[in-house]
């Protein structure tokens, strides 16, 4: 797992299929900067990790501290919502057989 800001906005960026140019570009750097961002040469402002974050489509949070978990409640309730009543039903369903009992106190 990348453990730095650079590591993880080069990951990202790899994983996206982009090249340094396209964000670079994209974001108003030069690709010597993009280069010495994900070198972790230069740091970032925080409106700079939120543009990252944004144009990455990743929390901010993950950026800064590289956590595995984040919280995507809002997201998946959002997501639930664009479903039709019988997709709600068969999400519903599917989750039900896959969650873990919960121990009774």
């Amino acid at each position: 797992m990348a453990t730095t800001i650079g590591k993880r906005l080069k990951a990202i960026r790899k994983k996206k299929r982009l090249s340094i140019d396209e964000v670079a570009d994209k974001l108003g750097f030069g690709y010597d900067q993009l280069v010495k961002i994900e070198a972790d040469v230069r740091s970032l402002s925080s409106e700079e990790i939120e543009m990252f974050a944004k144009h990455y489509q990743v929390k901010s949070q993950y950026l800064k501290e590289g956590n595995v978990f984040i919280d995507h409640t809002d997201d998946l309730v959002d997501a639930f919502k664009k479903l039709d009543l019988e997709e709600q039903h068969d999400f519903i369903a599917l989750f039900s057989t896959i969650r873990k009992p919960q121990k009774k106190t």
